[in-house]
C-alpha cells in the first residue's frame, strides 16, 4: 500500500493532467451512456453521442445534472434511481447525502469507487501533516452519512492509530481527548466550537490539556472563514484545516500545510468547472462562479456536469506548496441556495459569520431574514458569554454595517437558548413569504 501520499499527479504539468483527465472523461462518458438509462436519455435529448466528447472543452456540449433531478429519479425508480450504472450486486456501500434541505440522495459505490473516495481523502489528511505516528479521532455522527466513514478509512489508509468515536457523547469525547494521546481530530467546525464551549464549562482548557496538533473540518465552510479558523485554533491550540466534499461527488478538495488561503481540487478524481452564475461561461482567475463537477472515478453513480450550488473564487497565484492542481481562494465562500439580496445588497451567511466570529465573547448565533413593514431585514440572534462588555452589541452592529454595507438588527438571547450542532449546522432561516432573489 502506498505510504507516500504526496503523489506525482499533485505536481504534474497542466499538459500531463489534461491528458489524464481526457482519458478518464472519455471512458466515463462511454460508461454512463452505455449503462445509465438516466444519462442515455439526457444525451439523446441533447442530441449528443459519447464519441462527441473527446476533449475537456467538448464537455460543455452536455447538459448539467442537478440534485433535484437525481432526487426525482430515485423517487420514480425506487430506491437507487436509473442513474445507477452498475448492478447493485457489484456495489459495496451506500451512503446518504447530508444536506440541510430536501430528501437525501442514496449514493452507491463499488469497492473501487469507495477506495477512490477515501484514498483522495487520505491524500488530504497527509497534506495537513497527518502521519502514521498520529492517533486520530473522527468525531462525526455514526450512520449512513459519509463523513464518519470516509474520515475513518482515510486515517486507516495512512496507517494512523484510530479511536472510533462516532457513537460517543460529547462528554465521552472530551474525556478521550484528555485521557489518550489523540493528536488529530476531525469534525464539523460547529462541533469543534461546541466541544470547546462544553470543555470550558468544565474548567478544561483543551489548548493546554489535550495533545491535539491538527484539526480538520468538513461538512461546512467554517474552516475557510478566517475568523472561525482563528477561534478554533485558539480553543484547541492546534492547526485547523479545511476539507470540502460532497457525498455524491468526492472529498474533492483540501487545504495544504502552507495554509495560503487556497483549497486544492483533486483534479485526477473530479474535473472542475467554475462558471459565471448568470452567463454559464467559465470565469477567470480572481473571479467568482458556481462550482460544477464531473466525476472521473466513480462508476456506480457517475455524475456528469453536476451543479454543486457552491460559490468559489479561482485563485490568482500558485500555492507556495508547489501543487499545480486548481486552487480556490478560501474554499467554498457560499451557496447559491443561501445567497440573498437584501435591499439591493448580496449577502451570504458566511459573510455574517466572518464578522461575528471575530468576537470571542459570542458563543453562538442565528440569522433570520424577515420582512418588516415592507422592508427586508436581517436579524441576528446573539448568545454572548456571561459578563460580556456593554459595548459589544454596538461594535458588532457597526462591523456589520461596514462589512455588509447594510444595517443589521442584533437581538441578545439568553444563555443556552440557541441550538448546538454535532453535524451540519443550520444557523440561517429566510422567513419571508416571497423571496425576490
Amino acid at each position: 500500500m502506498k505510504r507516500d501520499f504526496f503523489e506525482e499527479i499533485e505536481g504534474a504539468s497542466r499538459e500531463v493532467l489534461t491528458r489524464f483527465q481526457e482519458d478518464k472523461l472519455r471512458a466515463q462518458v462511454q460508461h454512463a451512456y452505455a449503462n445509465s438509462p438516466f444519462y442515455r436519455l439526457k444525451f439523446d435529448e441533447a442530441k449528443v453521442k459519447p464519441e462527441d466528447i473527446q476533449t475537456l472543452q467538448d464537455l460543455r456540449k452536455l447538459p448539467f445534472t442537478t440534485k433535484e433531478e437525481l432526487r426525482q429519479d430515485q423517487a420514480i425508480k425506487t430506491p437507487w434511481g436509473s442513474f445507477l450504472s452498475k448492478p447493485i450486486e457489484d456495489c459495496l456501500r451506500v451512503h446518504f447525502t447530508s444536506g440541510t434541505t430536501g430528501k437525501p440522495l442514496l449514493v452507491c459505490d463499488t469497492a473501487e469507487d469507495w477506495y477512490g473516495f477515501y484514498h483522495s481523502y487520505a491524500r488530504a489528511l497527509y497534506a495537513f501533516g497527518v502521519r502514521k505516528s498520529d492517533m486520530v479521532m473522527a468525531a462525526f455522527s455514526y450512520g449512513p452519512w459519509i463523513g464518519f466513514w470516509s474520515g475513518f478509512y482515510a486515517a486507516q489508509d495512512i496507517g494512523a492509530l484510530i479511536l472510533p468515536s462516532g457513537g460517543m457523547s460529547t462528554d465521552q469525547r472530551i474525556d478521550a481527548l484528555l485521557t489518550y494521546p489523540i493528536t488529530v481530530l476531525g469534525c464539523t467546525p460547529s462541533y469543534a466550537l461546541y466541544l470547546a464551549e462544553e470543555s470550558k464549562k468544565k474548567g478544561i482548557d483543551l489548548a493546554k490539556e489535550s495533545k491535539l496538533r491538527i484539526i480538520w473540518h468538513t461538512g461546512e465552510p467554517g474552516a475557510s472563514i478566517p475568523s472561525t479558523k482563528k477561534k478554533i485554533e485558539e480553543a484547541f491550540g492546534a492547526k485547523c484545516f479545511d476539507l470540502p466534499g460532497l457525498t455524491e461527488i468526492a472529498a474533492w478538495g483540501y487545504e495544504c500545510e502552507a495554509q495560503s488561503g487556497q483549497v486544492h481540487v483533486h483534479e485526477d478524481y473530479v474535473y472542475p468547472e467554475v462558471l459565471d452564475v448568470e452567463t454559464g461561461e467559465p470565469v477567470g482567475p480572481g473571479e467568482r462562479g458556481e462550482l460544477v463537477f464531473t466525476s472521473l472515478y466513480r462508476t456506480a453513480m457517475p455524475l456528469l456536469r453536476y451543479r454543486t450550488r457552491d460559490i468559489v473564487v479561482k485563485a490568482t497565484v500558485p500555492c507556495p506548496c508547489g501543487r499545480t492542481l486548481l486552487g480556490l481562494d478560501h474554499g467554498v465562500i457560499g451557496r447559491l441556495d443561501d445567497m440573498k439580496k437584501i435591499r439591493g445588497v448580496i449577502v451570504y451567511p458566511s459573510n455574517i459569520e466572518q464578522i461575528i466570529r471575530k468576537y470571542k465573547e459570542v458563543v453562538e448565533f442565528f440569522i433570520h431574514i424577515r420582512r418588516v413593514d415592507g422592508l427586508d431585514e436581517i436579524i441576528v440572534d446573539i448568545e454572548p458569554e456571561v459578563g460580556y462588555p456593554s459595548d459589544l452589541i454596538e461594535k458588532i452592529k457597526e462591523d456589520m454595517k461596514i462589512g455588509l454595507g447594510i444595517r443589521v438588527s442584533i437581538e441578545v438571547v439568553k444563555e443556552g437558548s440557541l441550538p448546538r450542532w454535532d453535524h451540519k449546522a443550520k444557523r440561517f432561516k429566510d422567513e419571508r413569504e416571497e423571496v425576490p432573489f
